[in-house]
């Protein structure tokens, strides 16, 4: 009789609390599937990160057959850092089951939010490869993105926002942010060069990897995960009422055609603007102004359901 698939799944209790028995759910699927489940808890900011570089680390037959992180988006993202930094020749396959406030990576891979379709998605084991950003900074080194990098005002809203509000009221807290922003913000001038060319003045700039932002919200309808470059979304015009109207746009999925956007693609990105301005990368910091974006040397290899 074959042995049983190994599954290592890590989770971030925390992200777990507001959907109790979610992750036991996937897990029970997964073991009358005919799976042996190891289950490894973060406890700190930087745990999914070690934890995964250091599976990813192990000999080929030390491996489990499957990795998996449960949480935001922000512990998985944390986690792709840690396979990236693995350094691994053979990249290891992941899935995500997600548990977060918006779980744009899910939203992106047309995974549905239910145990039952996270369970039947892992265990087909179905793995594509996908291109991740990097983004480079003084301030915290080289960190990987999965989805979306941004500078300006959006950029802000992330780093201001209060993790227990979030935790309490989930997407919301963002939009209270973002209003708070509005009044508050300077609205400086960032500059954004692509791929060598002449510096772009703008009043806020996304690295988008992925098409949509904060959920089901199109930012970049050319963008795939599996492309191996990036769609740079440029906002041009400055000030809070241009803001206010982006925002709304957003929210009506009217972005891609608002007045003073626009995309343009490519493979490296430099950013400039105020000295030590926040950089957002898949709903967290990951560095400050100036910076250098570019593509992941490697892909990862990730599970997605079958229709992607």
């Amino acid at each position: 009789m074959p042995a049983a698939p190994r599954l290592t799944i890590i989770f971030n209790p925390i992200a777990g609390r507001r959907r109790r028995g979610f992750l036991e759910d996937v897990t029970d699927r997964l073991v009358a599937r005919g799976w042996a489940i190891e289950l490894k808890a973060t406890e700190a900011r930087g745990d999914a990160e070690s934890l995964a570089r250091a599976i990813a680390s192990l000999p080929k037959a030390e491996r489990p057959d499957l990795l998996a992180v449960a949480g935001g988006d922000g512990t998985i993202g944390e986690a792709i850092n840690g396979l990236i930094a693995s350094g691994s020749a053979e990249p290891m396959p992941f899935g995500i089951i997600p548990m977060g406030t918006a779980n744009v990576l899910a939203a992106e891979i047309g995974l549905e939010v239910s145990a039952e379709a996270v369970a039947a998605t892992l265990d087909a084991r179905h793995a594509r490869p996908i291109f991740v950003g990097r983004a480079h900074s003084e301030s915290m080194g080289s960190r990987a993105f999965t989805l979306m990098a941004g500078a300006g005002f959006d950029a802000h809203v992330v780093a201001q926002v209060d993790g227990d509000l979030k935790r309490r009221i989930g997407k919301l807290a963002y939009v209270w942010q973002s209003l708070r922003q509005m009044t508050r913000f300077r609205f400086p001038i960032y500059r954004v060069s692509i791929d060598g060319g002449a510096a772009i003045e703008v009043a806020s700039v996304i690295v988008a990897k992925g098409h949509f932002y904060g959920g089901h919200y199109v930012v970049a309808p050319a963008a795939r995960l599996d492309l191996a470059q990036f769609e740079i979304c440029l906002f041009e015009k400055r000030g809070a009422f241009h803001a206010l109207r982006y925002a709304l746009a957003l929210g009506m999925n009217r972005l891609p055609r608002a007045i003073g956007y626009r995309i343009v693609s490519g493979r490296h990105v430099t950013i400039e603007g105020p000295p030590g301005d926040p950089v957002q990368g898949d709903g967290d910091v990951i560095g400050h102004l100036p910076m250098t974006i570019d593509l992941a040397p490697q892909p990862l290899s990730l599970v997605m359901p079958r229709a992607r």
